[in-house]
């Protein structure tokens, strides 16, 4: 059996040829529940927290440690492996933190047995409920409700080499955070819990063995009335990912003799990708049989240029190959209509530096830009990008509404992969004032109304489902991404704004 990632054995103390002699892990850098966490491992050998986490000694039993975290938002909890006994090594570590449920719904969190009757059932503390239960409650209440739950992120799908079935991620596993990411049978666990379905992404590199496994433990697992929402990688037009400069040269050595008489050897990436999208879809379907319908076959293309969206449904130099073009073979057309993203340009940083020096720190002008009108509702007089004066809505707008004629040509429905506010500082950018005032705007309630208004934009469009980028994300450098910032950020504007969409009857024919 595959190796799951234990350590089985650490340096000894006489050992001079090694600098390190124990293995730290960090369960956790940001704010998490302080209180009582249950600490469960197979084998024996010695662990120590640190960080915001101290062990109870009183209260711990061989194979259950008892840890007491305290002011969880100031630091870290870290668990130490400073021996492990080769032949019966510490494995199966399993961390639990406060709480539960009552026994009769697992899928509400309970703080203690004061919050269950017996009518709600008995109170199961996390170590004990049973192995079909094996979702964190307050997470899953967020995702019950939603239609579908992409998991791009958790697949890694931008990053991940991994091509053979064998080497996919395993429940069973130490961690999943490795090169395949999550197990997919949590994936289809947490989907069939929420009654959303999945939308998942094939690994580029992929082997079609992958393939035909994957669809075959999905349709065992997935539940019958839920569909499988299918991407194959991610993003093929974006070139800072990896995946899409190798589905170039992918393109330009299967089609060389073309390349070599002029052809863009960007429509070849994309036409190369576009053929592997329907062979991958296949394949699935293959796996499916009777129940092949229930795939969704979906094309990734760049909103802000329809000349990628072209490329890939009419995929020209593949249709020898297929018989017809790739939009006449797939089932939807995926786009990420972002707003916003220029605003975080250093072109523009000049007038933006302007605006810290409002009373509200450039609040107020930031929203005008997003909206193209100011708070009286009048039209902007100098926008950032002249060119387009309706301002980042408008920006995202005009991409929906092109992206949807080109979609219409070939029969299909028009969804959003990814979406939302996209205020980012360029890599390397150092100004504060400008990472502050994009905190701000993301927590304030006029970026909910923003939200809300995007999606009206959408539905005018014609789009169908769209999928928020993303569920939780703590602010940073790197964006402000999450519609939450924790699991307890339940009245951030943006979190309201979506899940207030979500709850709203949806807009179009078999939805």
């Amino acid at each position: 059996m595959r190796g799951q990632g234990w350590i089985r054995s650490l340096p000894s103390a006489t050992d001079t040829s090694v600098k390190f002699r124990f293995a730290t892990t960090v369960l956790s850098s940001g704010t998490v529940p302080s209180g009582k966490y249950v600490v469960r491992y197979d084998g024996t050998g010695t662990m120590t927290y640190s960080g915001v986490a101290k062990k109870v000694a009183a209260e711990s039993t061989p194979g259950r440690d008892v840890v007491q975290l305290t002011n969880s938002a100031s630091g870290g909890f870290f668990l130490t492996i400073n021996a492990t006994t080769p032949g019966n090594y510490l494995r199966n570590i399993r961390v639990y933190p406060p709480g539960g449920a009552c026994a009769n719904d697992y899928s509400t969190f309970a703080a203690s047995a004061s919050d269950c009757s017996s009518t709600k059932g008995a109170f199961v503390p996390f170590e004990s409920f049973p192995a079909n239960q094996q979702i964190y409650p307050p997470f899953l209440s967020d995702a019950k409700g939603f239609r579908t739950l992409r998991f791009m992120d958790w697949m890694h799908t931008n990053t991940t080499l991994i091509s053979d079935w064998q080497k996919r991620s395993l429940p069973t596993d130490r961690t999943w955070t490795a090169d395949s990411g999550v197990p997919i049978e949590p994936m289809i666990d947490i989907s069939n819990a929420a009654g959303a379905d999945p939308w998942m992404n094939i690994p580029a590199h992929a082997t079609d063995d992958y393939v035909h496994q994957f669809g075959r433990l999905v349709h065992q697992r997935l539940a019958a009335n839920l569909h499988l929402n299918l991407e194959y990688s991610n993003e093929p037009w974006n070139y800072q990912f990896a995946q899409t400069r190798w589905m170039k040269d992918q393109g330009a050595a299967k089609w060389s003799a073309e390349l070599a008489k002029g052809a863009n050897p960007y429509t070849l990436g994309y036409d190369w990708y576009a053929e592997r999208l329907v062979q991958v879809c296949n394949i699935v379907k293959q796996e499916f049989g009777a129940d092949a319908s229930r795939v969704r076959c979906i094309a990734n293309s760049q909103a802000a240029n329809t000349a990628v969206t072209s490329a890939i449904l009419a995929c020209t130099y593949a249709v020898a190959d297929l018989g017809k073009p790739c939009g006449n073979l797939i089932d939807v057309v995926a786009i990420a209509p972002y707003f916003g993203y220029y605003v975080g340009s250093m072109a523009y940083r000049p007038t933006v530096q302007t605006w810290y020096a409002d009373a509200d720190g450039g609040l107020t002008k930031l929203f005008a830009e997003l909206n193209g009108v100011d708070a009286a509702g009048k039209a902007l007089v100098k926008p950032l990008m002249s060119s387009f004066s309706a301002g980042a809505r408008g920006m995202s707008m005009g991409w929906m509404t092109t992206t949807k004629a080109l979609a219409d040509k070939y029969g299909l429905p028009m969804w959003a992969y990814e979406g939302g506010q996209h205020l980012v500082p360029p890599p390397g950018d150092t100004d504060a004032k400008f990472l502050a005032l994009i905190i701000a705007a993301n927590r304030d309630p006029r970026m909910g109304a923003v939200y809300s208004q995007d999606l009206a934009d959408w539905k005018a469009a014609g789009g169908q489902t769209f999928t928020y980028f993303s569920h939780l994300a703590v602010p940073s450098k790197f964006g402000v991404w999450g519609a939450k910032e924790s699991l307890t950020d339940v009245s951030n504007p943006k979190w309201q704004a979506v899940v207030k969409a979500r709850d709203t009857s949806c807009w179009w024919s078999g939805c």
